[in-house]
């Protein structure tokens, strides 16, 4: 599984913050990756011309400024990094499509981003753009969102691109209850599932190999796109029980199931959450095969 990322994931930072560049410093030197390009081209495809502008100007500030309260911050090079995001998943569905599955290692994260605001550190909607580039081409695209916390930003998105698209994109969650952004009623192709506090690794697969085949039946998608979310792993357990009040149990194994279910379609996969780096160096070790500490950087 190829790997895209780019220094400029780097730049967008706020030192003490939870979702901070020291999330991903340690895997981008660790992994081998290909060069992310600049994906502002295709921002319109899920945002608002309005809250595109929002962020740039924002991003002209000297200083960090938070875009709700206090939670998602954006500073000088915050615009930009968010637009190599977006391109990185944009390339990583492409390469899927070709036969070439792909993980973009990318930040700022985007499941939480609407179409005109945003919230949960997100700035734009790399995988709701990406889903719906791979629509363009005449793709049914099952987004598959394994973060602790529900995408409402990527629901949100669906919902409001999937009529102009033919309704080729689908979403499904499997998240913790209880926990942010909370939950919501189902519509459309929208599919939210809600695991108690507590689950064990065992009890989580066997709720995912239930309802994501049933998903999977159901939408009968060309392509699957992966919302990668890390901080339900048991490495981030400690760090979000901390700062965040919720934790899960997940290791390795859960993403080795999930890849034998989805091995028949050509699949990419983005980084959402996952604030602990040796969550994100696990997960994305696990996701391409490549070993920790042995590849370099290309």
């Amino acid at each position: 599984m190829k790997l895209i990322s780019h220094k400029i994931f780097l730049k967008h930072d706020l030192k003490g913050h939870p979702e901070s560049a020291e999330r991903i410093r340690k895997a981008l030197k660790t992994f081998k990756f290909v060069q992310a390009v600049n994906g502002e081209k295709h921002l319109k495809k899920a945002h608002t011309e309005r809250y595109i502008n929002a962020v740039k100007a924002a991003s002209g500030s000297a200083k960090p400024i938070f875009l709700d309260a206090g939670e998602t911050y954006v500073c000088k090079e915050t615009y930009k990094a968010a637009c190599y995001a977006v391109g990185a998943a944009v390339q990583a569905a492409e390469l899927a499509r070709k036969g070439q599955n792909a993980f973009a290692l990318v930040r700022p994260p985007g499941h939480h981003a609407h179409p005109d605001w945003t919230n949960g550190f997100c700035i734009f909607n790399n995988i709701a753009i990406a889903a719906a580039c791979m629509a363009e081409k005449k793709e049914k695209v099952l987004i598959i969102d394994i973060d602790m916390h529900r995408g409402d930003g990527t629901t949100a998105c669906v919902n409001e691109i999937n009529p102009s698209l033919g309704n080729k994109i689908s979403y499904f969650s499997i998240n913790q209850q209880g926990v942010f952004p909370g939950a919501a009623i189902d519509e459309g192709n929208i599919r939210n599932v809600y695991v108690a506090p507590g689950i064990t690794e065992d009890q989580y697969i066997e709720v995912l190999e239930e309802k994501l085949n049933e998903a999977l039946h159901k939408f009968k998608p060309t392509m699957i796109g992966l919302s990668a979310g890390f901080d339900s792993s048991a490495i981030d357990a400690k760090r979000h029980a901390a700062a965040l009040g919720c934790a899960m149990p997940l290791t390795r194994k859960t993403i080795e199931v999930l890849k034998e279910m989805i091995k028949g379609y050509p699949y990419f996969a983005v980084l959402e959450g996952g604030y602990d780096p040796a969550s994100v160096l696990e997960g994305v070790s696990e996701f391409t095969e490549q070993k920790i500490g042995k590849a370099k950087k290309k």
